[in-house]
């Protein structure tokens, strides 16, 4: 299971069932909680909102509660919300890729070495020479596999730079990390929450 919902989730979830309630004139107490229960339990396989998590199961849970309204431009957003979150982790794992082979966004060599690594994953992309930037053309279906692919090297490098115990500490992905190479070849870590705002790499979700 992962992180369970925040406040501000909780509070649009049941804003949302309740408009979805009185557009299929679910009017008593009962009612509600059935529909509440049967989306749940057919959309995210669950029926307490406790065990629904932030991403996958909400997205899906409001996508539903959205189209059983009528609001059909909401359903869509709700959509391709957990293909737009696999796409800015994957730009953030490429920025730490970079980072840990000592390759500045934008330069050549970082174009160059993304490349050889998304090549393998047969995803068009490469350089864009109007503004240095990064880019690379996803079909949904395969951004987990180029996020796996990304995540094995960036754990790689990781490995190759710090003894085992401290490596095993950090092999695990997170977002607001930079690393940067110190002169004696080891890694230094940083935390900021805001560390990829004005990244030179663009990942573009597209139809297969």
């Amino acid at each position: 299971m992962g992180k369970p919902l925040t406040p501000r989730q909780r509070s649009a979830f049941f804003r949302a069932l309740n408009i979805a309630c009185i557009e299929l004139g679910h009017d008593t107490p009962e009612a509600r909680e059935d529909y509440r229960k049967k989306v749940m339990r057919e959309e995210a396989g669950v029926e307490h909102l406790a065990l629904l998590n932030r991403t996958t199961d909400y997205d899906r849970v409001m996508k539903r509660f959205a189209a059983d309204a009528g609001d059909f431009a909401a359903a869509s957003r709700f959509a391709v919300a957990d293909e737009a979150r696999k796409a800015a982790l994957i730009r953030i794992c490429c920025a730490q890729v970079l980072q840990l082979k000592g390759y500045a966004p934008g330069s050549d060599d970082a174009a160059q070495y993304l490349a050889g690594i998304v090549e393998q994953a047969r995803i068009p992309c490469g350089r864009d020479m109007l503004d240095s930037s990064f880019w690379l053309d996803c079909a949904p279906g395969h951004l987990q596999t180029l996020f796996q692919i990304l995540d094995t090297y960036r754990r790689r490098l990781i490995r190759r730079n710090l003894d085992g115990r401290t490596a095993r500490t950090f092999l695990s992905f997170d977002p607001s990390i930079r690393y940067a190479l110190n002169a004696s070849g080891g890694i230094t870590i940083e935390y900021s929450s805001c560390a990829y705002a004005d990244l030179p790499i663009r990942v573009n979700v597209v139809a297969a």
